[in-house]
């Protein structure tokens, strides 16, 4: 839009310069020169907003985008903790098992010891039948007396390894604790920068809430996947252009003074130059979206006996999701049986599904970049949350893997 305001300023400029002395009087020269000096002064506050502008939505989503990082490293701590502690858990279970059984088989023996100490063998004169057999009695208690001593000692050290264990799940225990409230802190950041993002693209998009009627329109009426794609290439409209409140009054405008209140330029159309495409098959290319285990990949049998489409990733519950790649948001909101549906297309006409959150932040026309929060998962245990990543090209699925490292 600025670079047709420049053309514009500079044709009135020209024709202020071509006009002759004869068509005007002198009076209306100058008046014309000082509208065009004013015109140009104006033109340069707003090109000083604009840049503005560009670098207040390029820190934003920096801002956005490092806090993600923090955010999935935090979730990569808390998630490691929670491993630990299930594995020491497990083991303190197992100790505790053992020590038991210990305790018990040296109960036993110390009890055969106390029994054996009471009945002291007979002369031998007046019974060397039962004499012999405590004889026998004591040797076996003198060969047992080793393993007991080496039982004894086996128990004292697995009591000081159930000691060590409990010690460190309550440092894990802490460590987690201290783990989740950064992270609370990080989120709440998140949904700060979002919210600032979100807003202010709307207060600058004159058809955003048009765009977001439209979309849902198009979601109701599509009754499948493939439908829907069809029709958000077809029937959906571009993406939305500045409100006309926000539009630059300057053609109005152009006999007053300087404005000190320039509008601030459109965001989205500054930003969509700077999308980057996905690429054909680039390893890399894709960013895994959240934390989590692949717990389905491309091509596995579902419960349904179709195969998988995409990939299914399980992280922690209420994960941050970001946008595995730069693109404009085509779609947000529920869609028949994937809940809530997102889908970014890129510069280069892919299209990137995600489902299975249970928020999403960003709007349609909105754009963003790779690595951006653009959702957070369910805060649920039952169902584990569970998110779908899915590719395609002109409607058809492509194996995420092929851009993705490690798969």
């Amino acid at each position: 839009m600025f670079p047709k305001l420049r053309l514009a300023f500079i044709a009135l400029a020209g024709l202020l310069i071509a006009a002759t002395p004869s068509e005007f009087t002198r009076e209306e020269l100058k008046a014309l020169e000082a509208e065009r000096d004013a015109a140009l002064r104006q033109l340069e506050a707003l090109e000083k907003a604009e840049n503005s502008a560009v670098r207040d939505v390029t820190n934003l989503e920096a801002n956005l985008i490092a806090a993600a990082m923090e955010s999935r490293r935090r979730e990569e701590q808390a998630a490691a903790s929670e491993l630990k502690l299930i594995d020491l858990s497990t083991r303190l279970t197992s100790a505790r098992a053992e020590l038991i059984e210990s305790h018990e088989n040296l109960e036993d023996v110390m009890t055969s010891l106390a029994v054996s100490g009471r009945n002291r063998p007979p002369a031998l004169i007046a019974s060397p039948r039962e004499a012999n057999q405590a004889i026998r009695a004591a040797i076996l208690m003198s060969a047992a007396a080793p393993a007991l001593n080496s039982r004894t000692d086996a128990l004292a050290s697995e009591i000081t390894e159930l000691k060590t264990l409990e010690a460190q799940i309550y440092r894990e225990n802490t460590r987690l604790e201290t783990t989740e409230a950064r992270l609370a802190v990080k989120k709440a950041e998140i949904e700060q920068l979002v919210a600032t993002k979100r807003a202010q693209y709307e207060s600058v998009s004159g058809e955003a809430a048009a765009l977001r009627l439209r979309v849902e329109k198009i979601g109701s009426e599509a009754k499948t996947l493939q439908q829907l794609l069809a029709a958000l290439e077809t029937e959906a409209p571009n993406a939305p252009g500045i409100k006309p409140g926000a539009r630059i009054q300057l053609a109005a405008n152009t006999s007053g003074g300087v404005r000190t209140d320039a509008p601030t330029p459109r965001p989205a159309a500054v930003v969509n130059a700077n999308l980057k495409p996905l690429g054909a098959e680039a390893l890399g290319g894709l960013l895994r979206p959240t934390n989590g285990l692949v717990s389905r990949s491309w091509g596995d049998s579902l419960p349904g006996g179709e195969s998988s489409k995409g990939i299914y990733i399980q992280p922690r519950r209420n994960s941050d999701v970001v946008a595995p790649v730069d693109g404009t948001i085509e779609y947000a909101g529920m869609f028949r049986s994937y809940g809530q549906l997102l889908i970014i297309s890129t510069s280069d006409g892919y299209h990137i599904l995600l489902s299975g959150m249970g928020r999403i932040y960003a709007a349609p026309g909105q754009t963003v970049k790779t690595g951006e929060p653009v959702g957070r998962m369910p805060d649920r245990e039952i169902p584990a949350p569970e998110l779908y990543l899915e590719v395609r090209k002109s409607g058809t699925p492509m194996n995420p893997a092929r851009w993705m490292k490690g798969g």
